[in-house]
C-alpha cells in the first residue's frame, strides 16, 4: 500500500511538474507585454516624446477624454502629450492587468497613474488616471499600442 501511496505522489509531481508548451508560452508573452507597458510608463515618467511615441503601431487610434480621436501614427506625434508638455508633472503607473488573447497577437493592459502637478505658488494639484491599452504583437515580437484610452478619477469640471 506504501508503493502504491508512494507512487500516486510520484506521478502527481510529475504530471503536476509538466506544463504544456502554449502554458510556458503564454507566460512569456504575458511577461513580454508586461515589460513593453513598463517600457511606456518609464519613457512618458521621463517625459521622453519620441520614445512615447515609438511605442505605438502605425495604426493606433487614441481617445483621450472629451476631445477627438487621434488616429495614425502621424496624428499620435502630433497629439499633445500634456504629461510631458506641462512643467512640474510628475507620473507613476502601476499595471493593475495584462491578458493575452488566446492567439496570442493581441493583448491589452490597464493601468492606474498618479499624476502629480507640483505648483511653486502653492499645493500641488493631484489626479489618478486610468489608461487602458491594446496592444498588438509585431513581426519581430515586440508590442505596440493600436488604441490607447484613458480618463480621470476625478469628476467633470474638477
Amino acid at each position: 500500500m506504501k508503493k502504491y501511496m508512494i507512487l500516486a505522489v510520484a506521478v502527481g509531481m510529475v504530471a503536476g511538474g509538466c506544463e504544456s508548451g502554449a502554458t510556458i508560452e503564454a507566460e512569456s508573452e504575458l511577461a513580454s507585454l508586461r515589460q513593453a507597458a513598463n517600457t511606456y510608463h518609464q519613457a512618458a515618467s521621463a517625459k521622453d516624446a519620441r520614445a512615447v511615441v515609438a511605442l505605438y503601431d502605425d495604426d493606433a487610434i487614441m481617445v483621450p477624454p472629451n476631445a477627438d480621436l487621434v488616429e495614425g501614427l502621424e496624428g499620435v506625434r502630433g497629439y499633445r502629450f500634456g504629461f510631458i508638455e506641462t512643467p512640474g508633472v510628475e507620473l507613476e503607473f502601476e499595471i493593475m492587468r495584462v491578458e493575452i488573447s488566446e492567439s496570442g497577437d493581441i493583448g491589452w493592459t490597464l493601468s492606474i497613474g498618479e499624476i502629480t502637478i507640483n505648483n511653486p505658488e502653492g499645493p500641488p494639484g493631484r489626479d489618478v488616471v486610468r489608461d487602458f491599452h491594446t496592444w498588438k504583437k509585431q513581426v519581430d515580437g515586440s508590442w505596440k499600442v493600436v488604441v490607447d484610452m484613458w480618463n480621470s478619477e476625478l469628476a467633470s469640471g474638477e
